[in-house]
């Protein structure tokens, strides 16, 4: 494997982040490591085909997941949508060769590229909000109260003291964000990715949590009481205490629907 590039990709990140007029965003869940991972498309009108004329993605992934999902966005750009859905490994192993036990990164990848083409070609519209949108109301209204916050990207914002009580944060990234204080009573948060967040001292009464991700969270002083969770909520070993609090989902796991 090229470690230089490898790194160069990780540390730039081509490909990556949000496009606003997106005509298609598709969310995708990694099965085996439950990664979540959002594509964005921007389709144009050209000779009669319909080409990928902007693309682009997020992801809660690894270094793997990161340059599968770069390598396969870089090649779909500016291809026609049935060029596109047939993208294969070898397709984005020509931009960047992964090691033997880890081809199962590209593959993830072009499944969530697949998933983002059907979901265009069905008409399937994500009711989104980009983070500028999403920061953009905050300051606005000075609250977050109730908002469909579903799939949002806010991951490393300073988001202390903020009110998301009965908000739909279903899938959310939210990774090393500043959630000091920050209200999340009655808010819907599964699937959300929570990891390394600072939630010193926030509230998650009656909160949903089932499938979330909390890994390396800072959660002294935070509220947990009648919080729902399942056998998907990921939690480092000395967190476990807060299950007490908690409340346990009837049928444990429960398939996530995303819109």
């Amino acid at each position: 494997m090229d470690f230089e590039k490898f790194k160069k990709i990780n540390d730039e990140r081509p490909n990556y982040g949000e496009i606003e007029d997106a005509d298609v965003v598709s969310f995708y869940r990694n099965s085996g490591c439950g990664d979540g991972y959002r594509i964005f498309l921007k389709i144009k009108e050209e000779n009669n085909s319909k080409i990928i004329e902007n693309a682009t993605f997020t992801t809660t992934g690894c270094g793997f997941s990161i340059t599968a999902l770069a390598m396969g966005i870089e090649w779909i750009k500016g291809k026609s949508l049935e060029e596109a859905e047939n993208i294969t490994v070898a397709d984005i192993e020509s931009l960047f060769l992964f090691p033997e036990r880890r081809k199962n990164y590209p593959q993830s990848a072009i499944a969530a590229i697949k998933k983002a083409i059907n979901d265009y070609k069905k008409g399937i519209k994500c009711d989104y909000l980009t983070k500028k949108r999403v920061l953009e109301k905050l300051k606005i209204n000075g609250h977050l109260r109730n908002e469909n916050l579903q799939q949002v990207m806010l991951d490393n914002e300073d988001l202390s003291n903020v009110d998301f009580s009965g908000a739909n944060l279903q899938n959310a990234f939210l990774q090393s964000a500043n959630l000091e204080n920050a209200n999340f009573e009655g808010a819907n948060l599964r699937g959300a990715y929570l990891n390394m967040a600072n939630l010193k001292n926030a509230n998650f009464r009656n909160a949903d949590l089932r499938f979330a991700k909390l890994i390396g969270a800072n959660i002294e002083g935070a509220i947990f009481e009648n919080a729902i969770y399942d056998i998907g909520t990921r939690l480092d070993p000395k967190q476990i205490h807060i299950f007490k609090v908690m409340k346990k989902a009837d049928k444990g796991f429960i398939e996530l629907k995303t819109v």
